[in-house]
């Protein structure tokens, strides 16, 4: 059975008998469409909760809510360190639209019922998000805290529910990328961190991956909303502060018109929203105050008797200018876009030939000629017996070159250089010497790529510095957007230089894919970026 352990438990111990680590979709549904509760220590806040905004305790309740360790036979959040249906250190959830509190965090007021679903770690890996709900005036149709466990499950549950149409998910330790395959992608969501793995298993499935809170929570406000980055919004300042909010707008590079209404008039208000209900443009409404939303907006259920189209607002509030600027900065993104894999052209004659000849490892020399197979560039290079060869492939390659002899390489500034260097390395090598004569090119900017198998998932291309683990991720088949977001994750600065490279990895990807190929390699990643070293193996 599997067995969960946070940082700091007592002890390891299994979970209750509910399907898995953190309980089977039938238990972690009882749990949350459940009313009643039943409490154990350490639960407080969640009774105070329960009783303030909806929900019961009843000594007789099947679901455990509690800091102890959870009845075997109970559907449980698990508060504390022992493992449950949600948890290890869950902080409980919220069903704001059945109206249930089970949680174990502040709770001012219920948010406004809406159809986001928020699917959170531990307390401590993020603000209190009851009152970042209600700061930002979103739309909430669950909160549900995962502690340490993975979320997939609470993500499958989500993505069934009819109440919720999209989802913003913080991962914490318990995510793992091959769970989480199985669970996004069903509707729109944003992500939020996460391990190299779980970003791009998000991206696959469509996610929005971002890197702060201010972005999670701008991303969000736009799901919750409907709006799409990129799109043609009207921005209206409700009262003073225009100048300071169009220098906002200018410095996103969001091409939008800013009014200005005066808050003591709501007709110049109705007007404006009328205007851009007709230009079809959502609102983003600007005010000194907590969000505003008018009746008819997307975030207000229509009656029956409307034939319009709810109109998308969004809202900010002046008194914290960061988050207008996190929310002018998603609204001037382009879209996210999936494509298509990049497909490469194939020199199908050297790649006969490269498969004649190597088995399963691959030297530098063989994974570059099947890399260049499938269009990647490499260096220029080629073996030889003797200096005077060596000599004439210097030439052809252009001086200064590498020769390289087994792991050592030495530089050769000229003809001379060569012969000496050629005939020193020849005069080393045991049987059969070889000597190759490489291209040589800058020592920087440089990067590594890796393209590994990781279970349940694949084959996935990592890139990173040399020297350091890879910081970036990506699933394979690459799409255009992967290679251009591992691209800029590189030291390369030039955007053509970056577009170059993001082909490059295109290549080096076709190739994993089609010879399920596993590389280790070094690229150049400056001016025609390429391959400079390369060591593999064939899945055969």
């Amino acid at each position: 059975m599997a067995r969960v352990r946070s940082p700091g438990a007592r002890e390891s111990i299994p979970p209750p008998e509910l399907g898995g680590p953190h309980g089977s979709g039938s238990a972690l549904s009882a749990l949350l469409r459940a009313r009643r509760f039943r409490l154990g220590a350490g639960t407080e806040r969640v009774a105070k909760n329960l009783a303030a905004f909806g929900g019961e305790v009843a000594a007789d309740a099947a679901p455990f809510i509690g800091a102890a360790r959870p009845p075997a036979d109970s559907p449980s959040v698990a508060l504390g360190d022992y493992p449950g249906t949600l948890g290890p250190r869950s902080f409980g959830f919220l069903n704001n639209v059945g109206g249930v509190a089970a949680l174990d965090a502040p709770l001012p007021a219920l948010p406004r019922k809406g159809g986001l679903g928020l699917v959170v770690p531990t307390r401590d890996a993020l603000p209190d998000l009851g009152p970042l709900a209600l700061a930002r005036g979103l739309g909430i149709s669950w909160i549900v805290s995962v502690g340490d466990g993975d979320p997939a499950e609470a993500l499958a549950f989500l993505g069934a529910d009819p109440a919720t149409e999209t989802l913003a998910v913080v991962l914490g330790q318990g995510a793992s990328g091959a769970s989480l395959r199985l669970a996004l992608g069903a509707k729109p969501s944003v992500v939020w961190g996460g391990d190299a793995i779980c970003r791009a298993v998000a991206r696959r499935a469509g996610a929005q991956v971002v890197s702060g809170i201010d972005e999670w929570l701008a991303r969000a406000a736009l799901l919750d909303a409907g709006v799409q980055p990129g799109a043609r919004v009207s921005v209206v300042v409700i009262g003073g502060g225009r100048g300071f909010v169009a220098d906002e707008v200018s410095a996103a590079g969001l091409d939008a018109e800013v009014a200005a209404v005066d808050e003591r008039a709501p007709e110049e208000l109705s007007q404006a929203i009328a205007s851009a209900r007709e230009a079809g443009r959502p609102v983003v409404l600007v005010a000194g105050g907590p969000p505003l939303l008018p009746p008819g907006s997307a975030s207000e259920p229509p009656s029956s008797s409307d034939e319009e189209a709810p109109l998308q607002v969004l809202s900010a509030d002046l008194r914290h200018p960061e988050h207008l600027r996190a929310l002018l900065r998603a609204l001037a993104l382009p879209p996210v876009e999936q494509e298509d894999a990049a497909r490469s052209r194939v020199d199908k004659v050297l790649l006969e030939k490269v498969r004649a000849e190597v088995d399963r490892d691959l030297s530098d020399h063989d994974a570059k000629r099947l890399l260049k197979a499938y269009g990647a560039r490499v260096t220029r290079q080629a073996p030889t017996g003797t200096p005077t060869g060596a000599i004439k492939l210097a030439k052809t390659i252009g001086l200064p070159v590498l020769l390289c002899a087994g792991d050592e390489e030495r530089v050769a500034e000229s003809a001379p250089d060569v012969r000496r260097i050629a005939t020193l390395l020849l005069q080393q090598a045991g049987e059969l010497p070889s000597v190759i004569v490489r291209e040589r090119f800058p020592e920087v900017p440089r990067a590594r790529a890796r393209v590994v198998a990781e279970k349940g998932l694949g084959l996935t291309l990592r890139v990173g510095a040399p020297g350091a683990p890879p910081e970036v991720c990506a699933l394979l088949p690459l799409t255009r957007p992967d290679g251009a977001m591992l691209a800029a994750a590189t030291a390369a600065r030039r955007a053509a230089d970056q577009r170059a490279l993001a082909e490059l990895l295109s290549r080096v990807s076709a190739c994993a894919v089609a010879e399920g190929a596993l590389f280790e390699l070094e690229l150049y990643v400056g001016a025609e970026p390429a391959v400079l070293k390369a060591a593999g193996s064939l899945r055969r």
